[in-house]
């Protein structure tokens, strides 16, 4: 995080440190009390961390290209135009309004997709992008694009430029132009209502061009469905899909094959019991079940249990079990409220 203060005003230190050591304090008691099956592991939250920072500097960097010349002052513009001045991202996390469970849930499904594609041996994309069906071919190369894109020079993930939702773009978006209204307002005393314009159009600027369909999620999700509208979808493409592949085509394909959305499928499969209903919805035989979630980490000692339990559950309980996972989302945050 870096050290960008908000004010070098009437500072109550003493106030400050107080809190500081509760929060140190809050956290650690959180995490002594997460139960092991949600704790993350030192690599995911690693990760998970860094893929925000990187999303917080790609947005605030576009954000003060934009603002570089909406300002007049010229100790305005050299603020904004320092590279090694990073902003939003200290504002954000001081105020803790950073993370909100849609952004977690996209960075966390991008996290275990980067470590499934080290395990996958990418032959698959290959393959269909050579394919005599046009559309086939033309989507698997677009992910072949799209995927290169989501790594750096060092092969660490990436979130591509499309991959996150509209909504939660937009969102990001906005707290990253809060932070650099704050920002302006305290350290450089720009006016607020200038900043506000300033900033409106920039955001704006910004989001006109967003397009989370150029993502490598929805590439996925059209070239799965092109497959299942061929016939070529089944059981065996499926398993090839996160051997030969990784994550995002076997989101896709469950998907395609369950009606449900890839970020939902992705939410099942982190879910012990949510797995088996979405593989018993998707229509997989049970050795399909058994080679994808052996692939997807299940231990191995667990496996028969699992599998005791896939072989109870009926399509029709499945279709049941996931029929709100098929309404929209809005009606699916009012049943968890209405039943916490």
């Amino acid at each position: 995080m870096s050290g960008t203060r908000l004010s070098e005003g009437e500072r109550d230190g003493a106030t400050e440190l107080l809190a500081s050591a509760r929060a140190r304090v809050a956290a650690a008691a959180a995490d002594l009390l997460l139960p092991a099956a949600y704790r993350l592991t030192e690599w995911q939250r690693t990760t998970l961390s860094r893929l925000l920072a990187d999303l917080l500097r790609r947005i605030e960097e576009e954000l003060r290209a934009a603002l570089a010349g909406a300002f007049a002052d010229e100790a305005v513009r050299a603020a904004l135009g320092s590279a090694h001045l990073p902003i939003a991202e200290s504002i954000l996390a001081a105020g803790a309004k950073l993370l909100d469970p849609p952004l977690t849930a996209a960075l966390l499904r991008r996290v275990e997709e980067h470590r499934l594609r080290a395990a996958a041996d990418q032959a698959l994309l290959g393959e269909l992008a050579g394919d005599s069906d046009e559309i086939v071919a033309d989507e698997a190369m677009s992910l072949l694009l799209l995927e290169s894109g989501r790594v750096d020079r060092f092969g660490d993930p990436l979130v591509g430029r499309s991959d996150l939702p509209a909504e939660i773009q937009h969102r990001l978006a906005w707290r990253v132009a809060a932070a650099l209204r704050l920002y302006l307002v305290r350290e450089h005393r720009v006016p607020a209502a200038e900043a506000d314009g300033a900033l409106a159009l920039a955001v704006a600027s910004l989001l006109v061009g967003y397009d989370e369909g150029g993502g490598a999620e929805a590439a996925a999700l059209r070239l799965a469905r092109r497959l299942a509208e061929l016939e070529r979808l089944d059981d065996a493409m499926l398993v090839r899909l996160l051997s030969q592949s990784g994550l995002p085509l076997l989101l896709a394909g469950l998907a395609a094959r369950s009606g449900l959305a890839p970020a939902d499928a992705a939410a099942l499969l982190a879910d012990g019991d949510g797995a088996i209903f979405l593989l018993r919805a998707a229509g997989c035989r049970r050795e399909t079940a058994a080679a994808l979630l052996l692939r997807l980490g299940a231990a191995e000692a667990a496996l028969p249990e699992r599998l005791d339990f896939f072989d109870a559950v009926t399509a029709g309980r499945a279709a049941s079990e996931l029929g709100a996972w098929r309404a929209d989302p809005a009606y699916r945050a009012a049943i968890l409220e209405l039943g916490e």
